[in-house]
């Protein structure tokens, strides 16, 4: 048998005498490649690219950018079901905060019974994943375990251990954490980072940006303040941040003077803080300029360069100045300045720069469409906490202050872009944007390019309001788009609007604005044309939802009015549907006493004119003993057209002399 040594030299023969045979190789970065039988050399330049830094999830977002979001599928939160897609608003949050729970409850009994999920589920083991430790009598309370609870943000736990430490044997740094904890937190338990649907609804009902004071008075934190036995620049400042984070600015205010007083010096966030307060400590606008001015020397002269936050924190106290001129004035300044220190504004920035120059009642004011030049050109990345409040405000700007739809539109267009979708904010400022859009496309747009959008958002991406929907129905309805009336019904039941009195008001007098069957619409004569079969579904669906709250007692704001009857015998007439027609008419005589409106004298007098052209002596005198009831004018001459001109049995005609004695009876009287 050969030996390897052996083996390895008939290798390299081999690989020596086939190198020869090869087109080319590569020796010291130069090529010889055989021309005839001799050897040319040619020199190739490797270009080396320049390193580009790549993070984490560079590949995972270059992977993303591929997948375009599809506005007919419902959010990738809600399971891929037909019955389980929500639509109405309602719907949303209850199927999202649903799914949590079921997160919550798992994640409390992870934590209950830790003893049962020991096993790692990741190499290198990620300590997140694990189940927390419980507090118990034999826990031994140590300085290291309260570093620990500091560190994973667990409030309670490490109150309850710094309380059962010995004071003095805490070291200052370990104090000065814990001042900031609690500081930051107030004393309170966090909301789960994970359960972001809860965090997202909740952020949403706060509403407007207001500050309201939630600091706990002679709370925890204070109480570690005034332990301290000598007073450090950290403590202080975590202090001063907590209280106007939560609210407490006067007491804020108090401890920045103090701390001043003794001579120390602040650090750039306490700063920001204190500006952001300066709207609420001075009332008057003077004295709110003088405090901002005299807290930027004291920054310059302590050797502190503000940041883009420092600026937000300027713009929102100045926002909050009544005084238009002079919000304007001192804005304008503060930009040129933070300007010429190369701090750039971010979106709060702005945000705050729409709400000083386009108040509700101030004057008109362009400074958004040199904003969205600047966006086009150059997209800030998310830097403070108000950025997410700028899509939503520059959008109730175009719609209430500018009406612009072309700038809305490209406002629209940023938005969509893929970076810039997380701007959207919470799920108040996400209904303010749709809501403001939306009502803004049905002034200033056709019904085309209205319901291209509107399909495009409705109703996955947005579930549109009440007083929005109606809005895009009356727009409909105003350019004679009859035809757009079928689909709007069928996403009124979709979202759970189809009991709603003013939902219906407004889709049968939508309905009703046409002229008449549309020949195009209906290619087969054996066909309903969709207007009319869409007004005998709205017919038949009021009548079913009324009949079973009927039969289980149960009470319920929907009620048949004048005016909808009315539209819907207006359109019954105009598509020949004369037995609808007469149904209707008798659900009027019906419920004559029940309605909250009366029927339009208009569509009797063209249901009556139809009952005399078919000689239909019934329906006729209903007619009439509806207008007489109701004190109508036209009665009496409704009545003589009918002896006239209708053929009236002996019945019909003792009848139609009661009426007309009634009608004698009450002019007498009158």
């Amino acid at each position: 048998m050969m030996s390897c040594p052996n083996l390895n030299a008939l290798v390299w023969q081999h690989l020596f005498r086939n190198a020869r045979r090869l087109p080319f190789v590569w020796k010291s970065g130069r090529s010889i490649v055989p021309n005839g039988n001799s050897f040319s050399t040619e020199t190739k330049e490797i270009v080396i690219p320049n390193y580009i830094p790549r993070g984490p999830t560079d590949i995972l977002e270059a992977l993303a950018s591929t997948v375009k979001r599809d506005p007919t599928a419902p959010h990738f939160k809600f399971h891929d079901d037909p019955y389980l897609i929500p639509a109405s608003n309602h719907a949303k949050r209850t199927y999202a905060l649903a799914q949590e729970a079921g997160r919550k409850a798992a994640n409390w009994i992870k934590h209950e019974h830790a003893e049962l999920f020991q096993h790692r589920n990741a190499e290198p083991f990620i300590q997140a994943f694990a189940p927390a430790e419980k507090l118990t009598e034999t826990t031994p309370i140590t300085e290291d375990l309260l570093k620990k609870y500091i560190h994973t943000a667990q409030v309670a736990n490490a109150i309850h251990v710094y309380g059962k430490l010995d004071s003095a044997a805490i070291s200052p740094e370990t104090r000065q954490s814990f001042l900031e904890f609690v500081a930051f937190y107030n004393e309170d338990d966090q909301l789960n980072q994970d359960f972001v649907e809860e965090r997202w609804f909740k952020s949403g009902m706060k509403g407007k940006d207001q500050i309201r004071q939630t600091w706990k008075n002679n709370g925890l934190a204070e109480a570690v303040f005034n332990s301290m036995e000598r007073k450090t620049p950290e403590a202080y400042c975590a202090l001063i941040c907590g209280m106007a984070k939560h609210g407490k600015a006067v007491g804020a205010w108090e401890y920045y003077n103090q701390m001043l007083a003794e001579g120390f010096a602040p650090n750039l966030t306490t700063y920001n803080s204190i500006f952001k307060i300066a709207g609420i400590v001075r009332e008057d606008a003077e004295h709110q300029i003088r405090l901002i001015d005299e807290t930027l020397r004291n920054m310059v002269h302590a050797g502190i360069k503000p940041n883009v936050r420092t600026l937000n924190s300027i713009l929102e106290s100045i926002s909050r100045i009544p005084i238009y001129r002079v919000a304007r004035e001192k804005s304008l300044q503060v930009l040129s300045d933070f300007k010429s220190i190369g701090v750039k504004p971010s979106l709060g920035s702005y945000y705050f720069l729409l709400k000083i120059f386009c108040r509700e009642k101030g004057p008109i004011n362009n400074i958004l469409v040199g904003i969205v030049n600047r966006l086009e050109y150059e997209m800030p990345p998310l830097q403070d906490l108000h950025d997410v409040a700028f899509f939503a405000e520059a959008m109730r700007v175009c719609n209430y202050h500018l009406e612009d739809v072309q700038l809305a539109k490209r406002l629209h267009d940023l938005l969509c872009l893929p970076q810039n979708q997380a701007l959207i904010g919470d799920s108040y400022k996400e209904s303010i944007y749709y809501r403001c859009f939306l009502l803004l496309l049905t002034r200033a747009e056709g019904p085309e390019a209205l319901m291209e959008m509107y399909r495009h958002l409705v109703p996955n991406i947005y579930t549109p309001e009440q007083s929005v929907f109606e809005a895009v129905v009356k727009s409909v309805a105003e350019c004679s788009a009859v035809h757009y009336v079928p689909e709007l019904w069928s996403d009124a039941v979709y979202m759970d609007m189809g009991e709603r009195e003013s939902i219906l008001e407004v889709l049968l007098e939508a309905l009703a604005s046409g002229s008449g069957p549309d020949s195009n619409t209906v290619s087969d004569k054996d066909d309903v044309d969709p207007v009319l079969a869409t007004a005998r579904a709205i017919t038949a669906h009021v009548d079913n939802f009324l009949q079973v709250a009927e039969e289980k007692n149960r009470p319920t704001p929907l009620r048949w009015t004048g005016s909808m009857l009315g539209n819907l015998a207006k359109l019954f007439l105009q598509y020949g549907d004369v037995a609808s027609a007469n149904a209707i008419i008798i659900k009027v005589h019906t419920l004559k006493n029940q309605l909250s409106s009366f029927f339009p004298v208009a569509t009797l007098n063209k249901f009556y004119e139809s009952c005399i052209e078919r000689q239909d002596s019934a329906m006729a005198l209903m007619a009439i003993d509806y207008a007489v009831e109701m004190g109508y004018d036209e009665s009496s001459s409704m009545a003589k057209q009918a002896r006239e001109q209708l053929k009236l049995d002996e019945r019909q005609q003792e009848k139609l002399n009661s009426i007309l004695g009634s009608t004698s009876t009450t002019s007498e009287e009158s």
